[in-house]
């Protein structure tokens, strides 16, 4: 990572990283995607899979293939740049939508705890076919603050074109990394994306973010499994054993 890449990712929220796998390595990925999401249930409730279909963990039900990118030393570089050498791996989620996503961000963490997506799209997507759209800045308190005070805290949901949104346009070996504080959507119908995105998040160094870090990882389905700590390289282990210790008693 440049210096001015770090610098837009800490003042705009977000980056577009292109050709950052090689179109040889993604088809990979591409060709086992499909496949790989049947093989587990649709996490949207009330969305039929035809529809709308997320897997969440992702990995778990094809690690021969996908257990690459959880050791892919390019994003792990990226991550590192950003979340300092100690980060956490979160999860991997698999989407396949065919529908718009209203304006929203992830979860917001305690001040001082920088949790992030590396999204990879596997189809070609643009502004007039459903790429992520970003607000540069909403990941600062005080933007966040003003806009929700201005829209309401569910008149965010509208799917609208706002203007000062980015498109993210990209291409299968493309990557997308983002704050998951900044606000982001998918504007228009009947667009037919598939992607995987891949959550990281800064070690804990308070006590407040040791608690955070504990509420966000869900105990009906938990994020890490075995699968995750069967090929697992030292490097691996380094970014799953915070969690390994103090929430999942995995592996």
């Amino acid at each position: 990572m440049t210096g001015q890449q770090k610098h837009e990712f800490e003042t705009f929220g977000f980056l577009l990283l292109k050709d950052f796998i090689p179109s040889e390595e993604m088809r990979l990925y591409v060709d086992a995607f499909d496949e790989t999401m049947t093989r587990a249930p649709n996490l949207l409730a009330g969305q039929p899979a035809e529809i709308n279909r997320s897997v969440i963990p992702f990995y778990r039900h094809n690690p021969a293939v996908y257990h690459r990118l959880l050791d892919h030393d390019k994003i792990s570089e990226v991550v590192e740049d950003l979340l300092g050498e100690d980060f956490i791996f979160l999860v991997a989620e698999g989407h396949h939508r065919r529908r718009g996503t209203a304006w929203h961000h992830d979860q917001v963490g305690p001040e001082g705890m920088t949790q992030l997506k590396v999204d990879l799209f596997l189809d070609p997507v643009r502004a007039d076919t459903g790429c992520l759209r970003m607000l540069p800045g909403s990941h600062f308190p005080e933007l966040r603050d003003r806009m929700e005070r201005w829209y309401g805290t569910t008149g965010l949901g509208d799917l609208v074109e706002w203007p000062a949104a980015i498109a993210m346009e990209s291409d299968p070996g493309d990557a997308v990394v983002f704050n998951t504080n900044v606000y982001h959507a998918a504007i228009g119908e009947d667009h037919d994306r598939r992607s995987i995105n891949i959550g990281y998040i800064q070690k804990p160094s308070k006590p407040e973010h040791e608690e955070y870090l504990k509420e966000i990882f869900p105990d009906d389905n938990p994020y890490y499994t075995p699968e995750l700590f069967e090929d697992a390289t030292p490097k691996r282990m380094r970014m799953l054993s915070y969690v390994k210790e103090a929430v999942y008693d995995v592996g």
